[in-house]
């Protein structure tokens, strides 16, 4: 969609009628703003933007589809099981594992010693930071709140790649 007829060049007016034909341009796509699975609340002439969760995966999309993905059931979040590939050593399988969140920002992560073992770890409100005989990768960071976990962000998903000449 384009805003104005014309592109308007640096240091020079802009004409009141192209000003307004602009102006009525962009009401008119906040007026018609859609947002995928979510929708639009009008306060005050103020848009806010809400998505809506899906029931048990913490967000619009179905994270418990990949390795290493996730659904929430109340506090409790289920990891999927998955994989780290390290160069040409065995592949480590990692299980399915719950994790009961109790608390805002807290990450779940995979921590992998080079040449040797990998386990799920956290929750944590410290974000996890790998050192130079431990990996860890974080998969999500969740919120909490009236007994809920809910995503807040997500840091990896699907097993994990490891080129042969780190650790």
């Amino acid at each position: 969609m384009k805003i104005f007829d014309t592109t308007p060049k640096s240091g020079s007016p802009v004409r009141l009628k192209a000003f307004y034909t602009a102006m009525l341009r962009m009401a008119r796509a906040w007026e018609k703003l859609a947002v995928h699975n979510g929708h639009v609340d009008w306060s005050d002439g103020m848009p806010t933007i809400v998505v809506e969760a899906a029931e048990g995966t913490g967000g619009g999309m179905d994270y418990s589809d990949f390795a290493f993905g996730f659904s929430i059931a109340g506090a409790v979040v289920t990891f999927q099981p998955g994989e780290i590939h390290h160069g040409t050593r065995a592949v480590i399988t990692v299980g399915t594992v719950n994790k009961t969140i109790t608390a805002n920002l807290q990450y779940v992560w995979i921590e992998y010693t080079f040449g040797g073992s990998a386990v799920f770890a956290g929750p944590s409100t410290t974000m996890p930071v790998s050192t130079e005989t431990v990996m860890k990768v974080w998969l999500a960071c969740f919120n909490f709140a009236d007994g809920v976990a809910t995503v807040n962000l997500v840091g990896h998903i699907g097993n994990i790649e490891i080129p042969g000449a780190f650790g």
